[in-house]
């Protein structure tokens, strides 16, 4: 009895050893995967960097040009949303309005939203096409003709989804401003210009790079998770069970960035 006790505590401090030494790993096997595109880039030849150019135009346009309108409407809802609390409240003053809307929008909210569209949208196409060439064995063949696939597949996915965060993000606190800007109008007969002029006075040369390289590792984290993802399936029926967890995996990641830059600026 007493060994058979002692047998499932030792496996209960097992697995709670290696939920918290799970995550390490995963962001050691990414630094990995990381340093993996890094070398591959400096085996580029000339030739091939205009495709990748053109590559990363594709994924800039498939990412953020035809996702802007799906951002326009989610942000001017979710600014809609923002606002309605502080209206119930009965919350006046500009600037309480524009420093809520810096705290609570321009450095945390948005960066997330615009990061659980790229994930979601984005992040899952990339691995499935990837996953389709790791699984039909076309990676391997680029390998052979030696060209490196880390550089050639996920160098320009990797630049075109960070350069799409960005964009997005500042899409996305645009169609925030407005739709609160326009309910902030209606029932507390705010301005439209001078909510609008206290939102943008409040932007600091610091806030913005802080929030700017927040939203650049985000994008780094997103696309090296489902590029990795890929390169790691094996058969076709991989790619659907893949997908969820990546998608999980990278958008955790990205609160967790979110949280340790907003602990950093407010802590």
């Amino acid at each position: 009895m007493k060994a058979a006790i002692r047998t499932g505590f030792w496996r209960v401090i097992e697995k709670i050893g290696s939920l918290v030494t799970a995550p390490l790993g995963r962001l050691l096997a990414e630094l990995d995967f990381l340093a993996l595109v890094l070398i591959g880039t400096g085996l580029i030849t000339r030739k091939q960097w205009r495709f990748l150019f053109q590559h990363t135009v594709q994924q800039v346009y498939f990412t953020a040009v035809q996702r802007a309108y799906v951002l326009t409407v989610v942000g001017l809802i979710i600014g809609a949303l923002v606002a309605l609390p502080l209206i119930v409240f009965g919350l006046r003053d500009p600037q309480l309005l524009g420093r809520i809307m810096h705290i609570m929008m321009y450095h945390q909210l948005d960066p997330i939203l615009a990061s659980l569209f790229v994930a979601g949208m984005s992040g899952a196409a990339i691995t499935a096409e990837l996953g389709e060439l790791k699984a039909n064995q076309a990676i391997d063949h680029l390998a052979a003709m030696g060209v490196d696939p880390h550089g050639f597949l996920v160098l320009p996915r990797l630049i075109g989804v960070v350069l799409s965060l960005l964009v997005l993000t500042f899409w996305l606190s645009i169609g925030v401003t407005v739709g609160a800007g326009a309910m902030l109008s209606a029932y507390q007969n705010i301005p439209l210009s001078v909510f609008f002029r206290v939102c943008i006075s409040g932007l600091s040369a610091d806030s913005l790079i802080l929030t700017g390289g927040m939203v650049i590792a985000q994008g780094i984290h997103i696309a090296l998770v489902q590029t990795h993802r890929a390169f790691r399936v094996q058969a076709y029926v991989d790619i659907p069970r893949t997908l969820p967890s990546a998608f999980a995996q990278s958008f955790i990641g990205c609160l967790i960035i979110t949280l340790l830059v907003s602990l950093l600026r407010y802590g």
